[in-house]
């Protein structure tokens, strides 16, 4: 035992967030963090002497082995940077150089490849996402702004802007339900694209091609004329809901969703809703 490596252990604490680690404070210092395990079998216990440049070497060695087997379950669960890996094996309690060492075994074995993950991550949002919500998400994973630009910049620009409009129509027939306002429609589906990380130039293009103020004029025209009916339809079922429930805000929003259903827009229902409630006053 080298004596110029003896020191004295003055403090072992159990990790806050890994009760399975410790650290180990040497002269009062913070001196290195280990497994449980090893402090019972090298018997390293507080106010007794160690080597511990020996021990370290031991400690190295064996963090290092569990290191790579935790980074090993992380990766079976699914794909993931080197960043989203070395956060959790971080958070685990283990240091900065384990850690390291552990990504070059991962990367030298093909278990993390950045770009094949943006790749791929890009090729299956790039369905339902914009490039700018793509690229957001993937430099949060870690991944470097310049790969991201050249694997976005290499996806086909026609199929990325049929996706866009794809996207925005499905959006469109849902909104329709409930809004005939032109401007609301019109900025709520704006809203929704540029959400969903669309540029603003693809996204007006696109509100363009959907969106025909023509057919709201239209659409107002025969809402008018069909408020008669509503208005049977909802006072029928108004009748039907008041048989078992007095609560009138939950009468209204029954009432409300059921009509919603059956394909009626919101602005013709509020108004038939507030006849039925006056009515009943």
């Amino acid at each position: 035992m080298n004596k110029n490596n003896i020191n004295l252990v003055t403090d072992i604490k159990v990790q806050k967030g890994n009760k399975n680690r410790v650290n180990v404070y040497i002269d009062y210092e913070f001196s290195f963090s280990c497994s449980r395990e090893l402090v019972y079998r090298y018997r390293i216990d507080k106010n007794e002497y160690i080597d511990l440049g020996y021990i370290k070497g031991i400690i190295h060695e064996d963090n290092y082995i569990k290191c790579k087997s935790s980074a090993l379950n992380i990766l079976e669960r699914n794909y993931k940077t080197e960043k989203q890996i070395s956060d959790k094996l971080l958070k685990k309690g283990y240091d900065i150089d384990t850690v390291l060492r552990t990504l070059n075994f991962l990367k030298d074995y093909k278990f993390v490849d950045d770009n094949k993950f943006a790749s791929l991550y890009a090729e299956e949002k790039i369905r339902i996402c914009g490039r700018n919500k793509i690229k957001h998400e993937l430099v949060k994973k870690g991944i470097e702004k310049c790969m991201i630009d050249r694997i976005l910049s290499d996806m086909d620009k026609g199929q990325y802007e049929e996706n866009a409009l794809n996207c925005a129509r499905k959006k469109y027939d849902i909104i329709i339900k409930s809004e005939n306002n032109f401007q609301k429609v019109y900025l709520k589906l704006g809203s929704y694209l540029t959400r969903r990380g669309y540029e603003i130039e693809l996204a007006k293009n696109i509100l363009k091609k959907i969106i025909k103020k023509d057919d709201f004029i239209q659409q107002e025209k025969i809402s008018k004329k069909d408020t008669n009916p509503l208005y049977d339809i909802a006072k029928k079922r108004y009748n039907i809901i008041t048989r078992s429930e007095n609560d009138i805000n939950k009468i209204n929003r029954r009432l409300s969703q059921y009509l919603m259903r059956r394909g009626y827009l919101w602005e013709d229902i509020k108004q038939v809703l507030r006849k039925i409630m006056q009515e009943d006053i």
